[in-house]
């Protein structure tokens, strides 16, 4: 069976930082991440573009959605509590949620 990674989220589950595209995503990903200097070079070599990786979250958007670069409410990276990651925004608020990092 299939693993879901994206998921059904409440509005107030995440804060919403920056709306974006999927290339944006793939940018802010990396640069979370340290570069793509720091990266493998054989991750970098297989990485599918920002579009194919996101087609999932893509199809579950509707006329008018947006993507948000988000992260969870609770928030605290030094204590590795939270994520960041990608939401769909619909008429202003979350309705689905795609992790992109854990602390």
């Amino acid at each position: 069976m299939p693993v879901e990674i994206d998921r059904p989220v409440a509005a107030d589950e995440v804060v919403l930082l920056e709306r974006a595209t999927p290339p944006r995503y793939r940018e802010w990903l990396i640069a979370l991440m340290g570069g793509i200097e720091a990266l493998p070079t054989e991750f970098r070599d297989r990485m599918p573009a920002p579009e194919d990786e996101l087609k999932t979250l893509l199809a579950r958007m509707l006329p008018g959605d947006e993507l948000w670069l988000a992260r969870s409410r609770r928030f605290e990276p030094t204590a590795l509590i939270g994520n960041r990651g990608i939401a769909v925004v619909r008429n202003g608020d979350a309705v689905w949620y795609r992790i992109g990092m854990h602390h």
